[in-house]
């Protein structure tokens, strides 16, 4: 700790930095995954301050679908899990200490992480485009360490300081709002008065519709095969909502796709009939059906991006994105300045980003937390979209 200014000592009652009491702890307790469904409580060194970061006494943590695929399988994708490995990545927290060479930060800021730290040297990463770095460092991805610890060091430029406006838990969760924002706004190019779909009603679908809304969309659709989702949807991002029904007797997939994009362009309006679809479609489900309904869905010169990470291989329309020539891309995690625009969206009112939490658990009940995430509904039988965990006070 040579490189960093003394940590102090603090005491006294939890404020809105917890949404809910936990009691201050000592060391640095971390939520460890050791193997697939083995998850333990492990008391484990501070970790040592570079020049560069600024260590953060974590204090809110939301679960993502990673975090418990992680849990369940031990890997997603190439990642795999081959040692014990502290989870989570959507958290934000208070700075205890700053490392020498950072001006930029204090003891005591507020702070939201931005879980991904790449190497700054390579051509990608000098354009802002940093979310492809090959060496990117990124929070609870083998074989990096994630945030469900009591201390957690970061560079200082992915520590970005929140505005007294907004509690700890709304910070926690600019993770999930970054990906909403990367997919409507610098991959969909999201305007005002367009007609927007977004299929799946979880925490990025519902965060992505509330940043189309918030930019002034016309209408924002959301498609879910879950009726509670949404008519959650409705009270927080959309003007409507759709429910596609499975393939009839005697019809294929493709085709079903096809006759549910009709009945909902329908369920639209003349403006959606006569243009033959919406102006911009975000798929952040990555299932089969609705990748293929979510082509259907895209008018002539329309956008259609991919947020949703499914099955690698999909059956596409393809006589559909060449005819009506539709820009079809991607996106993934978030890129430079997001996180700023998804502070100032929650800090100006645009977007109500704690609604989407419906259950919350202390530290000390993190397996519950994640095993409610798993089931998709908590203890008390009603449906999760996110859960969060309330971590304690550094002494």
């Amino acid at each position: 700790m040579s490189d960093a200014k003394p940590i102090p000592h603090t005491n006294g009652t939890i404020g809105h930095d917890n949404s809910i009491p936990v009691p201050p702890v000592k060391g640095n307790k971390s939520f460890v995954l050791q193997a697939v469904d083995k998850t333990v409580f492990e008391e484990r060194p501070i970790p040592t301050l570079k020049p560069n970061q600024v260590q953060v006494n974590v204090r809110q943590t939301g679960i993502c679908g990673s975090d418990v695929h992680y849990w369940k399988h031990g890997r997603i994708g190439d990642f795999v899990l081959t040692s014990p490995m502290v989870l989570g990545h959507e958290s934000a927290g208070i700075v205890t200490a700053v490392g020498s060479d950072v001006k930029s930060h204090s003891i005591g800021d507020r702070v939201a992480l931005e879980p991904g730290v790449p190497c700054f040297t390579c051509d990608t990463d000098k354009a802002g485009h940093y979310n492809f770095c090959r060496d990117l460092e990124f929070a609870a991805t083998p074989p990096y360490d994630g945030t469900l610890a009591t201390y957690y060091n970061l560079h200082a430029s992915f520590a970005h300081k929140v505005p007294d406006n907004l509690t700890l838990e709304e910070a926690s969760l600019m993770e999930p709002l970054g990906v909403a924002v990367q997919a409507a706004v610098r991959q969909g190019h999201v305007r005002a008065l367009q007609n927007v779909v977004v299929f799946g009603a979880g925490p990025i679908g519902l965060l992505t519709g509330a940043v189309a809304k918030a930019y002034g969309a016309k209408r924002v659709i959301l498609v879910d095969i879950v009726a509670s989702k949404l008519e959650f949807a409705k009270s927080f991002c959309a003007t409507d909502t759709f429910i596609p029904t499975r393939p009839a007797e005697g019809e294929t997939a493709m085709e079903a796709a096809e006759r549910n994009a009709l009945a909902l362009k329908g369920q639209m309006g003349v403006d959606v009939i006569d243009a033959d679809g919406a102006d911009l479609v975000l798929e952040c489900t990555g299932a089969p059906p609705c990748v293929q309904m979510g082509l259907f869905m895209t008018r002539a010169k329309g956008r259609f991006v991919q947020v949703g990470m499914g099955s690698p291989d999909v059956l596409l329309p393809l006589h559909r994105i060449n005819m009506k020539e539709l820009e079809v891309t991607g996106s993934f995690r978030y890129g430079s300045g997001v996180y700023r625009t998804a502070i100032d969206l929650v800090s100006q009112g645009l977007v109500d980003v704690k609604r989407i939490v419906t259950h919350r658990y202390t530290f000390d009940d993190a397996i519950q937390a994640f095993a409610a995430t798993a089931a998709g509904k908590g203890e008390d039988g009603k449906t999760c979209i996110k859960v969060q965990i309330c971590q304690g006070q550094a002494q």
